[in-house]
């Protein structure tokens, strides 16, 4: 069987100052080894993804004044049968897993090889469950909803939408995926997991699908998927890395453009005795972008931590809360809104101080408008393009928040 991965990038590991190209427009899917043989399976697939590539200068990793980024995680869980309703507790303890991974903090760090204690990296990233949802009402950043749909987390709509993104077709609508990480839990075939293209970054399609036997840390002797590695896994590609032996299987034809990982033929699974070697060089198979098993796998490097983060200050800085903890804005009040004439009228009891930030939303919860004033006094949103509905009015400043809904399309 044949594995194909189209790439639209150029990734030469010699050239540390290429910046970011073009996103990867088709997803892969990559079969399980057995042992240490090639041979196929019929295994469930690690992920298939798309994602961003690029090379990362050394000298920016000495220099770069870091702070710790806060983003919000919102976890859809839809379920069909009762096992796949996965527990609160469980959520909690897979935020921790990527915490601890995406920190260099996971208890099995010293298990990284001494060949590579050095490239360990620290993302310093800080994921939270949400503690509003995007009208601003308190929320625990967990939503469930049961399903008929057997492998909803797989399962497509006649016009190829994935079932599980959409409230009209039995999932769960994202949160505004320009502020929330959105992570759908759902029963899938052939992958554990799957991410959606970075060119898919703000649209309602964007996030991640994890299915429920690869979510969370549980005791299970003979899992592969026990130690909640397959989100971490999956966030990478979220953030632009991709696969270690890059598109293709190997040597000399394609790798993950990133200076510090090892060109590495192929993919492992299990737990591989180290060392392992190919394309010249000894194989980082513990590392986050491999298919190992959960229990080995280990670490970031320092280049895939900077483009990851390259990638979150650019294409998706948005999500970015802040550097310090989340913080729960207080109310904005004398606010009084009406609408006339194709007219939403906003007006407060007095001139506000900016930066002030406006957005309306679907009653699903879909983003249709976004504008940034320096001030807000009487201030006038054309609504002559909606729909007649019901719509959520969301204002807010560095530290306080209006929220109310507003009739249009009347």
């Amino acid at each position: 069987m044949s594995i194909l991965l189209i790439d639209k990038r150029k990734s030469i590991k010699s050239n540390p100052l290429s910046a970011l190209y073009s996103y990867l427009s088709t997803a892969f899917a990559l079969l399980f080894f057995i042992s240490s043989s090639i041979q196929l399976t019929a295994q469930k697939l690690r992920c298939t993804h798309d994602a961003v590539v690029s090379s990362i200068d050394d000298n920016r990793l000495k220099s770069e004044n870091r702070s710790t980024f806060i983003l919000q995680v919102v976890v859809h869980v839809v379920w069909n049968q009762d096992e796949e309703n996965i527990s609160d507790e469980r959520i909690s303890n897979q935020i921790s897993r990527i915490n601890e991974d995406f920190n260099k903090l996971n208890e099995d760090i010293d298990l990284v090889p001494d060949l590579f204690q050095d490239l360990i990296g620290n993302a310093e990233i800080k994921f939270e469950l949400a503690k509003e949802d995007p009208f601003g009402t308190p929320t625990n950043g967990i939503n469930r909803r049961q399903t008929d749909i057997k492998t909803i987390g797989s399962t497509l709509s006649s016009d190829q939408k994935e079932v599980i993104k959409y409230s009209t077709l039995g999932g769960i609508d994202a949160w505004d995926t320009n502020h929330y990480i959105n992570i759908w839990v759902g029963r899938t075939v052939e992958v554990f997991g799957l991410t959606a293209t970075l060119s898919s970054a703000g649209t309602k399609d964007d996030g991640i699908i994890i299915t429920p036997e690869a979510f969370g840390e549980f005791e299970d002797d003979n899992s592969i998927t026990n130690k909640g590695r397959t989100l971490t896994h999956e966030l990478g590609h979220y953030f632009g890395l991709i696969h270690l032996w890059g598109r293709d299987n190997g040597c000399g034809t394609d790798d993950d453009g990133i200076v510090d990982t090892p060109e590495q033929e192929r993919p492992y699974s299990g737990c591989k005795i180290f060392p392992q070697v190919s394309c010249g060089s000894v194989d980082m198979n513990m590392n986050f972008m491999d298919f190992s098993n959960d229990t080995c796998l280990l670490f970031f490097t320092n280049n895939q931590v900077q483009l990851m983060r390259d990638v979150l200050t650019t294409i998706r800085s948005g999500i970015i809360v802040s550097d310090e903890d989340i913080f729960i804005p207080k109310p904005l009040e004398d606010i009084e809104i009406s609408v006339h004439d194709n007219t939403l009228l906003i007006r407060p009891a007095s001139v506000i101080d900016g930066p002030v930030f406006i957005e309306f939303y679907s009653i699903s919860g879909q983003p249709l408008h976004k504008e940034n004033l320096n001030i807000l006094n009487d201030h006038r949103i054309n609504t002559n393009y909606l729909p007649k509905g019901v719509y959520i009015l969301s204002i807010r400043t560095a530290n306080q928040r209006f929220t109310d809904t507003f009739a249009a399309g009347f």
